[in-house]
């Protein structure tokens, strides 16, 4: 297929006849290329399968090896503290809003750049098509976008970190957030917040970590039930974030009320993790 100059290109290749291996901690040896200066500070332990070499958009080259360990995932631990177990609500405007009411410090990468990037690419329509100065524009367009998506996945990938240490069991949203970005206006705040890619580490930290992450069912109605008696508030609306629950009173914070729910749904499957390790333990 015809592809442009300043698409993403990328190639892979074997390593079946040990084509590909570390040759010091600066060079790597790669099928065709000869000996290449790498930098990566990570030891590689286990068998090589393949090497995808990849050219950026911003003019940067990089290579991501496959590597067979013989590493376990490790057994899911036993959940004895409920202290340990935490619910998360999606918050456009905060990330997310946990249990106990706290949000990470979030920065909208997008639209801290959005004027930036609606002169440049203006700037960029009018020039003339293949010239050396559209091209050199367009490659500054591109390291900004670039610069965005590594401080998105630094963002997330401390954050998760920091929740799969903290916590046993963390309880997340089924959320679609392709249908959400093609709705109701949310089109750039959901696609600036980088949810799914969240999600996503989190689910494979877990694995790692033999943590439990829950989700929860679609149409669970976490922001209509009222966390202190049970009542459905079926009248909710987008635009109401706190409402009053008619029943018990009790004033109530939409993006809080749906974490905390969250986190009573965690309990609830620790209780029945806890009670089926019971049953087999007799059956045994």
């Amino acid at each position: 297929n015809f592809k442009k100059k300043q698409s993403f290109d990328s190639y892979t290749t074997s390593n079946t006849n040990k084509t590909i291996y570390i040759a010091d901690n600066k060079h790597i040896q790669i099928l065709k290329l000869g000996r290449v200066k790498y930098r990566d500070k990570r030891k590689i332990d286990g068998h090589i399968k393949c090497a995808t070499i990849s050219k950026t958009s911003c003019g940067e080259y990089f290579c991501s090896l496959l590597v067979e360990i013989g590493a376990e995932i490790p057994e899911k631990v036993v959940v004895t503290d409920n202290s340990k177990i935490i619910g998360l609500d999606m918050s456009l405007s905060n990330f997310y809003v946990d249990s106990a009411g706290n949000s990470p410090k979030y920065i909208k990468r997008y639209k801290r750049n959005e004027k930036r990037l609606q002169r440049l690419q203006r700037i960029e329509a009018r020039r003339q098509k293949s010239s050396k100065r559209k091209d050199k524009l367009r490659k500054s367009i591109n390291c900004i976008h670039n610069r965005m998506k590594n401080q998105r996945l630094d963002f997330t990938h401390k954050l998760s970190r920091k929740l799969v240490a903290e916590n046993d069991v963390i309880v997340v949203e089924s959320l679609n957030l392709k249908a959400m970005s093609g709705s109701l206006k949310l089109g750039k705040s959901v696609m600036d917040l980088g949810y799914y890619m969240f999600i996503t580490q989190l689910q494979y930290k877990c694995d790692w970590y033999g943590k439990h992450l829950v989700f929860a069912d679609k149409w669970f109605a976490s922001s209509k039930i009222c966390h202190n008696c049970g009542y459905k508030y079926r009248e909710l609306t987008l635009k109401e974030r706190k409402w009053v629950c008619p029943k018990c009173g009790t004033q109530i914070d939409r993006d809080i009320n749906a974490a905390i729910n969250l986190r009573n749904l965690g309990v609830g499957y620790v209780h029945e993790c806890l009670q089926s390790q019971s049953v087999m333990a007799a059956i045994k």
